[in-house]
């Protein structure tokens, strides 16, 4: 192990060395200026421009979806699926454009989100209480200037927590408490300081507790019952600290230290069961640093490190199937160092080279567990032209992994070349018009519990294949002073998977096997609408909105598996139809949002019987919130009522979601 660590740190210490010297030999009486990738651009800039799919949710955006979290925001994204099972403490995941949630990347501040085990990212441990700005990028984003890691996934959810921003100021303190339906209450404070001209901090404290006791209704066939949801209660801690570094304009650093601790029931899924007392708790702490220097007009070098540990600890003490209590712990461990140097020949055109290393270690306490570990080095040779009508971005990914275990067999190795291009193009001089093209291939690798788990786990599954293609059109405009903007894109996407990982019974129900054996067609198409009116010089409108369609079918044969029966069904949880729309209305003395989320029919199972359709839902939520001074403090106050016509659905089969809640909240800054 420690031969595997000295050799990522010495590929990427001899990777950065030869600029380095470069730079200390450059003339020191040289302007320097910053390049092209700490530039801000608007947000509608950064979307319209952008050469692939790319949307953006602002601060104030966030606040008028009455979003808590981070997966109830997301879900105002087009082309997006989150795997919701029920209530606050429910599991939530993210699959953009049928793809799974396997293939998006969850980066926070700069840095993925990791966990081998399951290669999924619970979205519900992430709340908004401290982000700025959460985008999501069907594809590659046109940053060339980044880890390799965001070379590797088919989308990429950015989650950025604010910078301290204190002015005059030395300290920002603020407290918030939010409470509602169902025994939620959630108090947080935030505290910045302003050390001295270099140097400034942030920390973040937030607890949130729950009883999820929320009413629903049975059915089973004809028969309907009335009854409350059990055992869905949780209670979280998430606290974080950060120290940023602007030693000039040129050159910044900043660390990270995080720690997320939850306490949850997961209620049964089965129709009129009340014996459900199993218990999931989750230990996360990560701590990660960002270092980022430009040291000329041609030079840049990003470094990033991680190290990150978590423990998740499944219970139930009333095992009605073993008749015996069951208790199963696991650990994970990353290591991860990163290093990307940036050169810039002219002012137009960029190369990029990034390096990656990580070691993945997993422990559990289960019979015969073979504690894995996967080393894996990925490198990234990119290119990005810009003018002011044509971009253009290109980059070859390669991807090793070793894999090794400490008794048994290990999975194989594998080594994989994976392209991707994309541009956008300005049709006309005077008219925001753009075109834009985009061809991506990526894979994705089996997870820990894919090729190790028990009897499920297949020690010779291989990747999944995938390959993205998209083609669409961006428009924006300034019209006049009464409607100040309008936005439209509209985008067909067609993906293809093959080698998809997916379980099968084997001799019977209870005893299941991961297989390379299946294929996914993918068509689709996104638009999007965002626009404002100025109704007055203090009253102001803002609307959007977005449409997705998506056929994603099995194409699965029958010659690769044998009584194959759905073939050209509709992959499960995925609605053909589905749609939101917001609007928020800002006035002097009070502000209104108004938000809608709808869904098509999906189905729960690969077959498309009727008995496996879920039926399709709208959930429309308003809020309303006022800004004020009081002293030497500013005071935000709002109140929200969510589901407001109280509708009952399921986005996943038997996991009823709560019904119409109501949430108030203040934030006191000094």
């Amino acid at each position: 192990m420690s031969d595997i660590r000295s050799l990522i740190i010495s590929l990427l210490l001899s990777f950065c060395a030869c600029p380095l010297v470069q730079a200390q030999k450059a003339d020191s009486t040289r302007v320097h200026t910053l390049g092209e990738v700490v530039v801000k651009e608007t947000k509608r800039g950064k979307e319209l421009r952008s050469t692939t799919p790319l949307q953006v949710l602002d601060a104030n955006q966030l606040k008028q979806s009455g979003s808590l979290l981070v997966s109830d925001a997301v879900k105002f994204f087009s082309g997006v699926v989150v795997k919701d099972y029920g209530g606050i403490g429910g599991l939530k995941t993210i699959s953009v454009r049928s793809l799974g949630s396997n293939h998006t990347a969850v980066v926070y501040d700069g840095i993925t989100l990791n966990d081998a085990q399951t290669g999924q990212i619970d979205l519900g441990k992430l709340s908004l209480d401290n982000v700025e700005e959460i985008s999501l990028n069907s594809g590659q984003n046109d940053n060339i200037f980044q880890p390799a890691r965001l070379f590797s996934a088919a989308s990429i959810l950015n989650i950025k927590s604010p910078a301290p921003s204190l002015n005059q100021k030395k300290t920002n303190t603020s407290v918030a408490f939010k409470g509602g339906s169902f025994g939620f209450a959630n108090p947080s404070f935030h505290l910045e300081n302003q050390w001295n001209k270099i140097f400034s901090s942030s920390v973040n404290v937030d607890y949130m507790r729950a009883d999820g006791d929320y009413p629903y209704t049975q059915q089973n066939g004809s028969a309907t019952e009335k009854l409350y949801r059990i055992n869905s209660d949780i209670e979280t801690v998430k606290t974080e600290a950060n120290v940023f570094a602007h030693f000039n304009k040129h050159e910044k650093a900043s660390v990270k230290a995080y720690y997320y601790f939850s306490d949850r029931g997961l209620p049964s899924n089965k129709l009129y069961y009340p014996r459900a007392k199993e218990r999931l708790k989750d230990d996360n702490v990560f701590v990660q640093g960002n270092y980022e220097n430009t040291f000329s007009n041609h030079w840049s070098l990003l470094m990033n490190g991680k190290y990150n540990w978590s423990y998740n600890k499944y219970s139930n003490p009333d095992n009605a199937a073993y008749d015996a209590a069951t208790e199963s712990n696991y650990y994970q461990d990353e290591y991860y160092l990163s290093a990307t140097m940036m050169y810039r020949p002219t002012s137009h055109l960029s190369f990029s080279l990034a390096n990656d290393g990580s070691i993945n270690h997993m422990r559990a306490d289960l019979v015969s567990f073979v504690y894995p570990t996967r080393f894996s080095l990925l490198n990234a040779l990119a290119a990005k032209y810009v003018n002011s009508r044509f971009t253009a971005t290109a980059h070859v990914l390669s991807t090793l992994t070793r894999e090794s275990v400490k008794t048994g067999t290990a999975a194989d190795n594998h080594h994989r070349l994976s392209p991707s291009a994309s541009l956008s193009y300005q049709l006309f001089k005077k008219e925001d018009l753009r075109v834009r093209l985009l061809y991506k291939d990526i894979f994705r690798l089996p997870t820990f519990n894919d090729l190790y788990y028990g009897t499920i786990g297949t020690r010779t599954l291989k990747p999944e294949q995938a390959s993205e293609y998209n083609a669409g059109m961006s428009w924006t405009k300034n019209i006049n002073h009464v409607i100040p903007f309008i936005s439209i894109s509209v985008d067909g996407f067609y993906n293809k998977v093959s080698n998809k990982i997916v379980a099968i019974p084997t001799k019977n129900l209870f005893v299941w096997s991961m297989r390379n054996i299946g294929r996914v067609d993918i068509k689709g198409m996104e638009a999007n609408l965002e626009t404002g009116f100025r109704l007055s010089s203090k009253v102001k409108l803002t609307t959007t909105g977005n449409y997705t369609y998506q056929r994603a079918m099995d194409k699965t044969d029958q010659y690769n598996m044998p009584d194959k029966v759905t073939y050209n069904h509709q992959i499960p949880y995925t609605p053909r139809h589905s749609g939101s729309a917001r609007f928020g209305l800002e006035m002097p003395w009070i502000n209104f949002s108004y938000t809608v989320i709808a869904s098509g029919e999906r189905f729960s199972n690969q077959y498309n019987a009727p008995e496996y359709r879920l039926e399709g839902y709208t959930e429309h939520s308003v809020s309303a919130w006022r800004a004020f001074k009081l002293k030497k403090f500013s005071v935000t106050a709002q109140a929200e009522v969510l589901n407001l016509l109280d509708k009952e659905y399921e986005i996943v089969q038997n996991y009823p979601m709560p019904g119409r809640q109501y949430r108030g909240s203040i934030r006191i800054t000094y």
